[in-house]
């Protein structure tokens, strides 16, 4: 009686594809998830425009940017105001309203990432809010330190309507978030790894700004070419 042959090809009778691999490993060359994660830091520094632009293309970049800001003005609300009791001063409110206009740039760019009719708008929004955020986190920094150094000091702050980005009257429609009841100087005592309230802030919207002015340069700079000719 003759051994039946098998019908399998060469090199998969003994449980491994043409190219040497085990049968099911698919292609040897493609990455998996690990590791094209693994290899982010790679393409980001050999063409780290483009990949910037290619980022700004999609709704994760815009939505990151915009929830982001809407979550330090929450946590300011919830946090300071809520827990620690700190009354928000006439700087602290607008400080607060210029991460909504962030939050507002945005949701903005994430309705139609690719398209400029919404990512300039949307870029605006973002770095108008940032630009004011950092002008009033100055301010009311200038007022924490000249509180700090003399005792006898009277902030110029007011309790009463302030004027929001916009006209926009945040404290009639959010009195709770935007209503100042405080006095300006008094979050120097609260510290966080040495630095203060408003020296957050004004660390968090310089970031803001150079993300914003990379994101929009990026639009501008042209990637790498590919090993096409074309462009990575």
């Amino acid at each position: 009686m003759r051994p039946r042959v098998s019908d399998a090809g060469p090199g998969q009778a003994d449980g491994r594809d043409p190219s040497g691999g085990p049968l099911g490993a698919g292609d040897p060359g493609a990455p998996g998830l690990l590791g094209r994660i693994a290899g982010l830091p790679d393409r980001l520094l050999d063409d780290f425009w483009g990949t910037l632009k290619l980022w700004q293309d999609g709704r994760g970049l815009w939505f990151l940017g915009g929830l982001s800001a809407l979550g330090l003005e929450l946590f300011s609300y919830l946090y300071f105001q809520r827990r620690l009791g700190l009354s928000p001063c006439e700087y602290c409110v607008l400080i607060r309203s210029a991460m909504l206009v962030i939050f507002l740039g945005g949701m903005t760019g994430a309705v139609l990432p690719r398209s400029l009719l919404f990512k300039l708008p949307g870029l605006a929004l973002a770095l108008a809010g940032a630009v004011v955020g950092l002008r009033w986190s100055v301010i009311l920094e200038g007022i924490n330190l000249a509180a700090a150094m003399d005792p006898d000091f009277l902030p110029v702050c007011r309790s009463g309507r302030v004027e929001f980005p916009l006209g926009i009257p945040l404290d009639l429609w959010l009195p709770g978030h935007f209503s100042p009841g405080g006095e300006c100087g008094l979050d120097s005592a609260w510290l966080f790894w040495g630095f203060s309230m408003t020296q957050w802030l004004i660390m968090i919207y310089t970031v803001y700004i150079v993300g914003l002015l990379m994101m929009a340069a990026s639009m501008f700079v042209p990637g790498k070419p590919g090993p096409a000719g074309g462009r990575a």
